[in-house]
């Protein structure tokens, strides 16, 4: 589930619709479409140049302390996302159990979530929400209707034709919060886009947005959870910056395209 920080304003993307006539401004919030805030004061992400110890991390796990010094998140070898095995309720699920699977769930779940869809986002949410989260899938549902009456369109429904969002996650770093890599934090720096038939590209993107997504190993799977005993152990990391040695050794790791 998403946990997004303490008292965040929804940031704003302005579209328009030509060819429907509607002028839209899209709610996208840097946490997503389903914000719970559990974080506050001291969670937010840090100045990613600041010298302080950095946190160990399960993607920290090979490098070497020479190496740590070494590179920055742009300059070291992108981690894999690995590709869905399977396919439910509108979403790839299917990832295989480690610190590499949770954070290509995150990344894809994260991708893949519908912005403006209500009948398919509470689809997807229903398919990767944990058993102890099932508020979830009602929140997630709930914050497109806000998006949808946000923007001038009926509470429930479909995209609107000709109008299509594109996330693309550009960093992760990932955080066990248990013994036995069974519940993992996946911190994520993204962009999103929106691309308008006709018009091209959204000339106002959101770009490096930072958002998380807890996940617990159940049933075979990697399922986002927002119980309280997982995301009360949920620390903010460094600011991601690609030239910055500080965010590599705090676990910041560039993921590789497709």
């Amino acid at each position: 589930m998403v946990v997004p920080f303490d008292n965040q304003k929804a940031r704003r993307a302005r579209l328009r619709l030509v060819g429907i006539g509607v002028a839209v401004v899209a709610v996208l919030t840097a946490g997503g479409i389903v914000a719970v805030s559990t974080l506050g004061g001291d969670d937010k992400p840090g100045r990613a140049d600041a010298k302080a110890s950095p946190s160990p991390s399960p993607s920290d796990a090979s490098a070497s302390p020479g190496e740590n010094e070494k590179y920055t998140p742009g300059s070291a070898p992108r981690i894999p996302i690995l590709k869905a095995t399977k396919h439910s309720q509108g979403i790839g699920t299917g990832f295989e159990h480690s610190s590499l699977g949770a954070t290509s769930a995150a990344v894809s779940y994260w991708e893949d979530l519908d912005l403006l869809d209500d009948v398919i986002a509470r689809q997807q949410w229903t398919a990767i929400a944990a058993k102890d989260s099932p508020n979830t899938i009602d929140e997630g549902v709930s914050e497109v209707r806000k998006v949808r009456e946000g923007v001038g369109l009926p509470p429930s429904g479909g995209t609107p034709d000709g109008i299509t969002f594109s996330t693309n996650v550009k960093a992760a770093l990932a955080r066990g919060l248990d013994k036995n890599g069974d519940v993992v934090n996946v911190w994520m720096t993204f962009d999103r886009f929106a691309t308008i038939r006709d018009k091209g590209a959204d000339e106002n993107p959101l770009r490096d947005e930072t958002t998380n997504l807890v996940l617990k190993w159940e049933d075979g799977d990697w399922k986002v959870t927002t119980a309280p005993q997982y995301t009360a152990k949920v620390k903010g990391p460094r600011a991601y910056d690609p030239a910055s040695k500080w965010a590599f050794m705090d676990g910041w790791r560039e993921v590789a395209d497709g």
